[in-house]
């Protein structure tokens, strides 16, 4: 499994400001072809089939801390320092809610950004302020989308892991997950497991309805950043700081194996599909920068 292995190269534009450490945090659209970068305030969108950046979206006032798109890759909920929860329609590249926080900054709607893609602005005819929430969303460091588009769950650095309603921004549960931060969450297809991961190390598995801890995974020597399902919900895949990434067997629970990191600790893990005879694919992209494709 995973045993072919070829390196690609992200956007120019985009490993630019990696190396100029302005990127805080990466995610990958569900269909593989979308990879969104938080800044200091900004969220830069790439079509990775072209290498080209397809937007910016502004309004957050700090650094953003998560980023998570949504299902059908339409959507995309950030997290910020300024304090705010934000969600973004990514075809238009307008903030569509506040879900969580103080109401959202009005910026002043910019021609173009200073690379020349335009920069959206909040929009008062369809952007709202959902929640007041007592949960600080600057405290949040991992965010995720149910399969249904329904919730968003985030993970902070209280430990806690909180589920949200998006149509309402109300807050429907919250349960203690770690003993140090949530870095990393991701759903199985069906909806019906969350994985977890921390500062403390550790992998863990809920049975979401119940919030019922099935399992923890404790390979990793160091934070764990990032989680992600395979497709059929028969493997998690897990990386951090530490030079290796996990390969579990979900109903077994227990490690099936591990794959050695090039460089640089794992920033993001996805599953982009899956090919008719060779299996899954598997993308990662490591805290440098490098992007790697194994089938």
């Amino acid at each position: 499994m995973f045993d072919t292995v070829t390196q690609s190269e992200l956007p120019t534009s985009l490993q630019d400001r990696i190396n100029r450490e302005r990127i805080t945090g990466l995610t990958l659209s569900h269909n593989g072809n979308q990879l969104a970068a938080g800044g200091d305030n900004r969220i830069w969108i790439y079509d990775l089939d072209s290498g080209k950046q397809a937007a910016v979206l502004s309004g957050h006032s700090d650094r953003i801390r998560a980023l998570s798109f949504s299902p059908d890759s339409h959507n995309l909920v950030s997290a910020s320092e300024d304090g705010t929860l934000r969600l973004w329609d990514i075809d238009t590249s307008n903030e569509i809610a506040t879900l969580a926080g103080g109401s959202s900054n009005l910026v002043n709607a910019l021609a173009s950004s200073p690379d020349g893609v335009p920069l959206t602005s909040w929009n008062e005819e369809t952007a709202r302020l959902l929640s007041n929430t007592t949960a600080d969303p600057s405290r949040i460091r991992a965010l995720t989308f149910s399969p249904d588009g329904k919730m968003v769950v985030s993970g902070s650095a209280d430990g806690k892991i909180r589920i949200l309603e998006i149509e309402t921004g109300r807050q429907l549960s919250s349960f203690s997950a770690h003993d140090g931060l949530v870095l990393a969450l991701s759903y199985s297809s069906d909806g019906k497991l969350l994985a977890s991961g921390g500062s403390d190390t550790v992998v863990r598995l809920w049975e979401l309805e119940s919030q019922h801890l099935l399992a923890s995974f404790n390979a990793h020597s160091d934070s764990v950043y990032i989680l992600a399902f395979s497709p059929d919900g028969e493997i998690l895949v897990s990386g951090g700081r530490d030079p290796e990434i996990r390969i579990w067997n979900v109903d077994a629970r227990g490690l099936m194996s591990t794959i050695p990191s090039q460089e640089g600790f794992i920033w993001e893990l996805a599953f982009c599909g899956i090919k008719e005879t060779d299996g899954y694919r598997l993308v990662s992209v490591n805290r440098d920068g490098a992007l790697y494709i194994r089938e």
